[in-house]
């Protein structure tokens, strides 16, 4: 139950809990940066080298994305979201759609 209950609320502070990941992550190469660098490369290959250990850094964002929420939920909402954004902005559109419903 508690892990449900964390999924929902993951729900509205996705900004807030992406932006504290990409710090994690950004603090983890960092400090594998410096560890290459300790054992002799030079600063851009010891990024370079402490990127590769992580792989692709956007499949392990969207990893964590879809462990952390429930992610079926967060892309109905963000369909709809999208939908509404659309109607707006066309209204006639709107109107014939809603009509034609």
């Amino acid at each position: 139950m508690r892990i449900f209950l964390s999924r929902i609320r993951s729900l509205f502070r996705s900004r807030h809990l992406d932006n504290e990941f990409n710090d994690e992550l950004e603090t983890h190469i960092s400090l594998l940066t410096e560890e290459n660098i300790r054992r002799g490369m030079s600063p851009e290959e010891a990024r370079y080298a402490a990127l590769r250990t992580f792989g692709g850094l956007t499949q392990v964002k969207e990893t964590n994305r879809e462990r952390r929420g429930l992610h079926q939920l967060e892309m109905f909402l963000q369909d709809l979201r999208y939908g509404f954004h659309a109607l707006r902005k066309n209204p006639a559109f709107a109107a014939i759609a809603i009509v034609t419903l």
